[in-house]
């Protein structure tokens, strides 16, 4: 009797586990970025409101849009291209004042995906959801990239702030002229890329198309976990904190362009 409560008992736990891998996976990855898209669109399209009604406006816009969009349409390309899909035209960039005289958008990616097999729908379907949350990913990426290749005195400054005033005062005493503006060009790089991660009603509407795939996914996952004792919950925990780590970039920037735009 108490073997057989001992099993019932396992079964339970690995239920469990399982049902709170699932609830994570779609908590802290996706949930976070689609709020985070979410909350830059509002700012973004904010800022662009009180710019619009400035005679300097589009200039300060296009300003932050040159990197931004660039950046914005390869993270599409570049999803569209790992999962098969063929490219059909590219605008990587147009200015604002084309954008709105032509009716169109400031950049696009226009592909299409050959479904001659159950496996390349399956390959399409899946591609979807990253195709349209692809700015989400890349720009993030591009941000760390770049990063790495700062001078020693920037990359070892954030960890000084947390060290105290003092430290973080003498830190900053060290910054030679050329480091100040490297710093500078790294934060005009942040803000451009971090305020075109939005995600517009078109790369929502294909990410949804490919949402039921991923779900299956992550519930896949979650029973592989299980069966062999996988600790997800540590690789979910990594991903959630980066997820934080550019949803906090995100918003701070989207905030101080609100900011500039009522000056």
């Amino acid at each position: 009797m108490l073997y057989l409560v001992s099993i019932y008992k396992r079964r339970l736990l690995r239920r469990f586990y399982m049902i709170t891998c699932f609830v994570q996976l779609n908590l802290k990855l996706l949930f976070v970025l689609i709020l985070l898209g979410f909350i830059i669109g509002k700012s973004r399209h904010s800022a662009i409101q009180n710019f619009s009604n400035k005679k300097c406006g589009y200039f300060i816009m296009d300003f932050f849009n040159l990197i931004g969009i660039p950046v914005h349409e390869l993270g599409h390309l570049l999803f569209g291209l790992f999962f098969g899909y063929h490219i059909d035209q590219v605008c990587l960039y147009r200015t604002t004042k084309k954008a709105i005289h032509s009716g169109g958008t400031l950049g696009f990616v226009k592909m299409h995906h050959e479904n001659h097999s159950f496996l390349q729908k399956l390959q399409g379907d899946l591609g979807q959801f990253f195709i349209g949350i692809g700015p989400l990913l890349f720009g993030p990426t591009v941000i760390y990239i770049i990063s790495r290749f700062l001078p020693e005195n920037l990359r070892t400054l954030p960890f000084s702030f947390q060290k105290g005033w003092a430290i973080s005062l003498k830190a900053l005493q060290q910054l030679r002229a050329s480091d100040i503006i490297f710093l500078f060009v790294f934060l005009y790089i942040i803000m451009g890329i971090s305020l075109n991660m939005e995600l517009s009603r078109q790369d929502m509407h294909l990410a949804c198309k490919g949402l039921i795939l991923l779900e299956v996914i992550f519930l896949i996952l979650s029973g592989l976990s299980v069966l062999f004792h996988w600790n997800l919950q540590y690789s979910i925990d990594i991903l959630f904190r980066w997820n934080l780590l550019i949803s906090s970039i995100g918003i701070i920037s989207a905030l101080i362009a609100n900011l500039i735009s009522l000056i």
